[in-house]
């Protein structure tokens, strides 16, 4: 007795293909690009920052506004525009009770500009701006 098989050819070889190399491609490039993912974000965001005497470490704070020397801002490590950073500014104030921002600038940067930042989180809501200094060993 011949046995047939089912969805092939007369006499014909039946062909699957293989998807675990595909899988095992397709995970590794995951992992790769889970791990240069915060690389990538982290490098738009190189600041220097003013150096002072007195610089206080405030650990509870959790907004931060960072200014690059491309005035670009990052509002907690993502970047914003004009129009979006009141807008998630007051989405964070309504989830924290304290309206407190810590405004990380680059020294390089013109006073108007960071000044003009400072009353898009004013109008926003917030109570307090922090700014953000490194010390002579920490910069």
């Amino acid at each position: 007795m011949r046995r047939r098989r089912r969805n092939s050819s007369e006499g014909g070889v039946m062909s699957e293909i293989n998807i675990t190399p595909f899988t095992d491609v397709v995970l590794v490039l995951l992992i790769i690009f889970m791990i240069t993912s915060p690389a990538i974000i982290s490098g738009g965001m190189s600041i220097k920052l003013p150096k002072a005497a007195a610089s206080s470490h405030t650990a509870s704070q959790k907004i931060t506004v960072t200014l690059n020397i491309q005035k670009k801002m990052f509002l907690n490590g993502q970047e914003v525009n004009d129009e979006q950073l009141p807008v998630r500014l007051n989405a964070l104030f309504y989830q924290n009770a304290e309206k407190q921002v810590i405004v990380n600038a680059d020294y390089r940067l013109t006073h108007g500009w960071v000044v003009h930042v400072f009353d898009l989180i004013k109008s926003a809501g917030a109570d307090k701006i922090l700014i953000g200094t490194g010390t002579e060993d920490n910069p």
